[in-house]
């Protein structure tokens, strides 16, 4: 049976579903990803079009990184950010929004795999996951 992930900002009024699996979890270091969501690590699933309904445009504020391929966008009523597009351009929700839904947890079947730009990153993390220097594990 294929998990449906309902989600939505603090006040309710943008909501997002997402089915199935993401096409990718991972924890993210790369200097656009920590401005984009003003994090040191950004914690993220990439989800296809396919498996993901996001909210209507007029329920969003949109903020474009003007340098890059990256835009984030969020509630137009509470500000709280709902996802982002990235350069390879899927929907990428942060696993904060996933842990808002599910009780302060992030479902088991969205844990991460991996670490991505860990070259980059501003705190060291030890634990098992693959850590890739760029962005090679997912052809970036």
């Amino acid at each position: 049976m294929s998990q449906t992930y309902e989600l939505s900002c603090d006040c309710g009024k943008a909501t997002l579903t997402a089915r199935g699996e993401p096409e990718l979890s991972l924890y993210c270091h790369c200097p656009s990803c920590r401005a984009l969501y003003s994090v040191d690590i950004a914690s993220l699933t990439a989800w296809s079009d396919d498996n993901i309904d996001l909210p209507d445009a007029s329920q969003l504020i949109v903020h474009k990184l003007p340098d890059r391929e990256m835009t984030r966008y969020g509630c137009a009523e509470c500000g709280m950010t709902l996802y982002g597009r990235h350069k390879p351009g899927m929907p990428v929700v942060p696993h904060g929004v996933f842990r808002k839904a599910h009780g302060g947890q992030l479902p088991q079947p969205l844990a991460p795999t991996m670490h991505l730009f860990y070259g980059d990153r501003v705190l060291d993390v030890a634990d098992d996951l693959q850590k890739s220097q760029g962005g090679e594990l997912v052809g970036l």
